[in-house]
């Protein structure tokens, strides 16, 4: 949701999302199955490209979003707190590199789809 919520406006393709989520197509077509079934995102014919749909987040799946975000932060500030509150912005600093290490990781594997 928050990818949507963040990404082009006219709305982002099922192989946008995947790349940018770092996931599988399949595992895309899932989850958006389910979203399109709850109501919270719609898809639209791509202009250009008849293969293709533009995927936009609902305002059901903006307000989904929001109180699943909610929770989310509620959560992230109980098991950071653990650590020193100083040392918290290093940690998720540190977490975003790995993040990002795994990422290249999963790119450059022979069996990554892009």
């Amino acid at each position: 949701m928050r990818t949507l919520l963040e990404g082009d406006a006219a709305g982002l393709t099922q192989r946008d999302l995947t790349t940018l989520m770092s996931s599988d197509p399949n595992t895309v077509a899932s989850l958006l199955e389910r979203m399109e079934g709850a109501g919270w995102i719609s898809r639209k014919p791509h202009e250009s490209d008849r293969r293709a749909y533009r995927i936009r987040l609902l305002e059901p799946g903006r307000i989904q979003y929001e109180a699943c975000r909610a929770i989310a932060v509620d959560l992230q500030s109980e098991v950071l707190a653990v650590l020193p509150e100083t040392e918290r912005g290093e940690f998720l600093a540190h977490l975003d590199l790995v993040s990002m290490a795994c990422r290249r990781a999963a790119d450059a594997s022979p069996r990554s789809p892009r």
